[in-house]
């Protein structure tokens, strides 16, 4: 790999990812239409779609792992040590505070979409019918498991594991520094447009920069995977929380302690072996 220029097959690896993965999505679900129509009832085509995603994206790892690594080895030297240092209490308040946080962004969610609907009550209406058919407790367990298991695992792998580290690749050559943000901000906005609607682009595309952000301060999709998980689990529940807040102090509330949360992450997450706890 050349590493003297902007690297356009890095480019085009986390765009075909992604693009890749709502064609999939088209043909399962057309194909899924067709066999229902023909017997009935089906397996949620959703459920097939990710299933496939999760298979070849581990396939891809066995015989390329490069794509899954932004590939500088002052960076894995890095990556080994912090892991060594890595105590299991520090880990568990880490899953905890993913949790709080997991929560709080689908509060913080559900306050964008109040505040649009309260605007522009227009384009929450093909909104809630997805909802419906995708977030309620009343589809069927086949499609909550996918909902709540299937379909974050899928798009950490696609969007954390190739998009987000082809784009650090393809920017690396021409970052001093190797920054990771503008990978960050790139990778957020194409999950972002992958929910195929304005309303969800709303809060996917924060949420997809706080779980990239997780992806390279860890370097690893586990601790997004388990905050994505929580997200799409929290999103059957808290529309049942009686709330007195306004909507305006709801999303600061939100904001302000996911914030808190992924602070205390980055510390834990970022601190030095050298200072490691005995």
């Amino acid at each position: 790999m050349n590493n003297d220029h902007f690297n356009l097959r890095d480019l085009g690896i986390a765009i075909i990812a992604p693009a890749g993965f709502v064609l999939l999505q088209d043909i399962v679900a057309a194909i899924s239409s067709i066999s229902t129509n023909n017997r009935g009832v089906g397996i949620p085509s959703s459920l097939i779609s990710c299933s496939i995603a999760i298979i070849i994206s581990i396939c891809i790892y066995i015989m390329h792992p490069w794509i899954f690594d932004h590939h500088t080895e002052r960076a894995h030297n890095k990556d080994r040590e912090a892991k060594k240092s890595f105590s299991f209490f520090r880990g568990l308040i880490v899953i905890l505070l993913l949790f709080i946080s997991g929560i709080c962004l689908q509060l913080f969610s559900t306050g964008i979409l109040n505040i649009i609907d309260m605007y522009n009550p227009e384009l929450l209406n093909s909104y809630k019918e997805m909802s419906k058919t995708s977030f309620s407790l009343d589809n069927g367990i086949l499609r909550i498991i996918t909902v709540m298991l299937i379909s974050p695992i899928a798009e950490e792998l696609i969007f954390r594991g190739i998009t987000l580290q082809s784009i650090r690749r393809t920017f690396s050559p021409i970052s001093e520094n190797n920054s990771p943000a503008l990978a960050i901000i790139l990778s957020a906005v194409l999950f972002g447009l992958y929910h195929g609607n304005i309303v969800q682009f709303c809060y996917a595309l924060p949420a997809g920069i706080l779980l990239a952000l997780l992806c390279v301060w860890s370097s690893s999709m586990l601790p997004g995977i388990f905050l994505h998980i929580v997200i799409n689990i929290s999103s059957y529940f808290t529309n049942m929380l009686p709330f007195t807040l306004s909507t305006a102090l709801h999303i600061i509330m939100c904001g302000i302690t996911c914030t808190v949360c992924f602070i205390i992450i980055y510390a834990l997450l970022m601190r030095s072996p050298s200072h490691k706890i005995s």
